[in-house]
């Protein structure tokens, strides 16, 4: 019989049992990704496999911060990542969840979410590269760098680099693509039934974890938190009261100055009278120029120079940026006030002040003045006097045209016959990174001509180190050979002698002593103690060893031209140089922090997540063991602090 017969049997398919037919709880388990419901539950199961890709990346926040952990921080570590990575990826997830509610069948859905995952990715990336280098993640500072003119002058980032990150973001972004493919097929597993459960249980744990440790003070924990982008701190003192032992001693907080607070600066006008002295003031601010720089090796000119001079061993600048600390050397006030003045934009005291007396005002820089926005604040009433129009390609070659301005300058004076002082603010750039010198003068080797800080995100070799060392010494070297050209046209023009001249630098710069690389991140004296030598008619000549500051500079300049040091409390917070106290607190700031060098330590207000509490650290950045015991002993400096940060607000 054939068997494609109609007469022969044929096979048929037993009837469908109940159980095999599909209910409506199946289809609403697993719904089209068609469906809008369909589209978030594949795009939830894309946000979970990429918390854990971001987790893998991660773990570079670590580095060597879990060195003798216990093994209950580590486990919060880990907890406490996987937790705030889950966080931020939802966060960067939720606009495509509501693109997804109103185009779940758009065509190119599927690489529009690929395309979407790897940025942020990518993200994730930067942001552990950029902790690994600084030891903070992507931050206001980070954005005002990128957004202002002139801000990505500051760092560089080698071509071969972006090379690498576009290849491996396109093999990301392909993934992305498969990914999402695999999982709109409609996998059977109950994915999300069991993994949101234990993402739910990770980020309660670790939320539980730090509430205890916080109630406790257990540095271990809590400190370990600013590991993690976007940490959300949970606190819950009054209710864990009830079963645990719980520090009730106050917590030491300040209050800092920020956007919205009215100025009040200064709370009075300084006279400067009309009789008094009349110095010319030349200060020539040498970018990131430490104070263990200023050697006859690495700075020859100005430390053969310095033996005429004051040299002040112990001085601190106003933070460990250039925005601090440029801004705390002109206006004389802690480096907390820069918001409020900047919303203002409200000048120095120092530049009105001499510009009532009748000195000529004059800034050349090598860096453009918008980043950070001085032409905003410092030089607000005076741009068109701001010469820094430079745009030579090398750093090098901009500060040799600082200098050959600066001599036209005071030929120009010349020519006009002008009796008038003068006050000239110059900013050398050369040592700044990527550090820049002439080829011809590396007197260092060897040297790098170009930083690559994806690399330098990890901790380097010493060897690494000490080549990116050499790169800073040969700039400074340099900014020293610039800087001795500015002295040469002072006494070509007969005006040396007249002339006070003040050479320092804006903020320190470390390389790796305490475990980070440049500045902008700790309050360690690499980072700013810096270099500071004083000369000119006044200054006793010899060497300082009594603590002294950026702040000081503004009132020191005005008193030499006889303003009433009884009124300095009035529009300024330093102290004369020429006559500092033997003890002082130090007020250092930075972007969303400040700190007070005290003795023995360092008093640390993270202003970001922690409110405004205080931490307590010694001078190489580590958290110290007794901390009650430090904070108590200098309460009276975390009283003055608070009450600096807010004597200039309405």
């Amino acid at each position: 019989m054939n068997d494609d017969d109609e007469s022969s049997p044929r096979a048929t398919a037993p009837p469908a049992r109940s159980s095999d037919r599909a209910t409506p709880a199946d289809m609403s388990a697993e719904p089209s990704a068609g469906t809008r419901a369909g589209a978030w539950r594949a795009l939830t199961i894309v946000w979970l496999v990429n918390t854990v890709v971001a987790s893998i990346l991660g773990t570079a926040y670590f580095g060597d911060a879990l060195e003798g952990a216990s093994l209950g921080v580590r486990a919060f570590a880990a907890a406490a990542l996987v937790s705030s990575l889950a966080t931020v990826t939802l966060v960067g997830y939720l606009p495509l969840f509501g693109w997804l509610a109103l185009a779940p069948r758009a065509r190119g859905n599927g690489w529009f979410v690929a395309a979407w995952s790897t940025v942020l990715l990518v993200l994730v990336f930067a942001d552990t590269r950029i902790y690994g280098l600084f030891r903070y993640h992507f931050n206001g500072m980070v954005w005002n760098l990128l957004t202002t003119p002139g801000g990505t002058e500051n760092f560089q980032i080698t071509p071969g680099t972006y090379v690498s990150i576009g290849v491996v973001a396109l093999i990301t972004c392909a993934a992305q693509r498969g990914l999402w493919t695999f999982v709109t097929a409609r996998p059977r597993r109950p994915v999300l039934r069991y993994a949101l459960p234990a993402l739910l249980a990770i980020v309660v744990g670790e939320k539980v974890t730090y509430a205890v440790a916080d109630a406790r003070r257990d540095r271990g924990v809590t400190a370990r938190a600013a590991l993690f982008p976007l940490y959300q701190r949970f606190t819950m003192k009054k209710t864990l009261a009830r079963w645990i032992d719980v520090e009730t001693g106050p917590d030491a907080r300040v209050e800092v100055a920020g956007a919205g607070l009215l100025l009040r600066y200064p709370l009075a006008t300084p006279e400067v009278p009309v009789d008094g002295a009349r110095p010319n003031v030349l200060i020539v601010v040498i970018d990131s120029l430490r104070a263990d720089a200023l050697t006859p090796t690495d700075m020859p000119r100005v430390t053969d120079w310095s033996r005429g001079a004051r040299v002040f061993q112990d001085h601190a600048s106003g933070g460990n940026a250039t925005r601090f600390g440029i801004f705390s050397l002109v206006y004389g006030i802690h480096g907390t006030y820069w918001m409020p003045v900047y919303e203002e934009k409200a000048p120095p005291v120092l530049v009105t002040a001499l510009g009532r007396a009748g000195y000529e005002l004059r800034v050349i820089s090598a860096a453009k003045m918008s980043y950070p926005e001085f032409r905003s604040t410092a030089w607000v009433t005076m741009e068109d006097r701001v010469d820094d129009g430079f745009e030579q390609p090398e750093k090098f070659q901009r500060d040799a045209a600082v200098a050959d301005h600066f001599e036209s300058w005071l030929a120009d004076r010349d020519a006009r016959q002008a009796r008038e002082p003068f006050f000239c603010f110059i900013l050398l750039d050369s040592p700044h990174q990527t550090y820049s010198w002439p080829p011809e003068e590396t007197h260092y080797q060897p040297a790098v001509r170009s930083l690559d800080y994806v690399s330098l995100a990890g901790r380097p070799s010493d060897e690494t180190i000490a080549t990116v060392r050499n790169s800073y010494r040969n700039a400074v070297r340099y900014a020293d050979r610039t800087t001795g050209r500015l002295l040469d046209s002072l006494a070509a023009h007969g005006v040396a002698e007249d002339t006070v001249v003040i050479v320092t630098g804006d903020h320190g710069e470390e390389f790796w002593e305490h475990g980070y690389f440049g500045h902008t991140s700790n309050f360690t004296p690499e980072q700013v103690h810096v270099a500071f030598v004083m000369r000119g008619p006044g200054v006793p000549v010899g060497v300082e060893t009594r603590p002294t500051s950026h702040v000081d500079v503004a009132p020191t300049i005005l008193e030499m031209l006889g303003v009433d040091p009884r009124a300095r409390a009035t529009w300024s917070q330093g102290e004369n140089l020429l006559a500092p106290p033997e003890r002082r607190d130090r007020v250092v700031a930075g972007w969303q922090e400040v700190a007070v060098w005290v003795e023995g330590g360092i008093l640390h207000v993270p202003l970001e997540g922690h409110r405004g509490l205080v931490e307590a650290r010694d001078r190489g950045w580590k958290l110290l063991e007794r901390e009650r015991e430090f904070l108590d002993a200098h309460g009276a400096a975390i009283g003055r602090l608070a009450l600096d940060c807010r004597r200039f607000l309405k």
